[in-house]
């Protein structure tokens, strides 16, 4: 069902997603990303307080906000529901698509064998905006337009309390678009971190974004391919967000 359907059955793209880790990022690196370099940048996270070790609260509410600061001095911060409930959006958000500077995507995200339904509401920032915030020199709200605060007070299952959150990060992460392979435009991100007192850890995440009608054919092609150039995906394809938030907040 494409975005021009009803609205209470909107889905506007399907984004297919299959990560490697460590020595299999490399490798994948090597026979994916293209050698011209990618977009560098910063990423940061937002945790709620926890109330016992390795807890996350937000995520574990379905919920994630993230800042971005990009080389090319641009930025954006993004909330996302994941999973998200259709019955907990309210008709005028699912109405929404893209007013001023902020972009609602209703889409689904399949990883491994699981799909999910991700809304993420997109900020575009200028780069210094995201720097004040991690610098400690903005309040973190300030990074968040009216728009995202109004989408997670009406459709977030755990209320948010900027004041309360912690920024983590960053996160070091280039990025290539439009990589062609065979008939396959792909996404490829490659995430790099040294969390404290442990090692580097590195993961690469190809993704590619679909109409939804036959996404199913461009999976099962895209899985081929990788199988083609003999790269060994994941076996558990837990999202790069999560895996990455456990390192951040380990032994914090």
């Amino acid at each position: 069902m494409t975005g021009s359907a009803e609205p209470g059955h909107r889905l506007d793209s399907v984004e297919i997603k299959v990560t490697f880790s460590d020595a299999r990022a490399e490798v994948a690196a090597k026979a994916l990303a293209p050698d011209d370099g990618g977009v560098w940048c910063q990423v940061f996270f937002c945790e709620g307080p926890r109330r016992r070790p390795g807890e996350l609260p937000l995520l574990e509410a379905g919920l994630i906000l993230r800042l971005r600061a990009r080389q090319d001095k641009e930025g954006d911060s993004t909330v996302k529901l994941r999973p998200c409930r259709r019955a907990r959006v309210p008709r005028h958000w699912l109405d929404f698509h893209r007013r001023g500077d902020d972009e609602l995507r209703l889409e689904s995200d399949w990883s491994g064998e699981r799909q999910v339904l991700a809304a993420s509401l997109t900020r575009t920032r200028d780069r210094h905006d995201i720097d004040a915030v991690t610098d400690g020199q903005r309040p973190l709200h300030t990074a968040f337009s009216h728009a995202q605060e109004d989408f997670l007070a009406d459709c977030a299952d755990l209320p948010v309390d900027f004041r309360e959150l912690t920024v983590y990060g960053p996160v070091r992460a280039e990025r290539w678009r439009g990589v062609r392979h065979r008939r396959h435009e792909l996404t490829v991100e490659r995430w790099s971190l040294t969390p404290h007192g442990g090692p580097p850890l590195d993961w690469l995440e190809v993704s590619e974004r679909v109409e939804p009608e036959g996404a199913e054919v461009v999976r099962a092609s895209l899985l081929a391919l990788l199988r083609h150039l003999d790269l060994q995906p994941d076996l558990a394809q837990q999202t790069k967000t999560r895996r990455v938030l456990e390192a951040l907040t380990r032994d914090v």
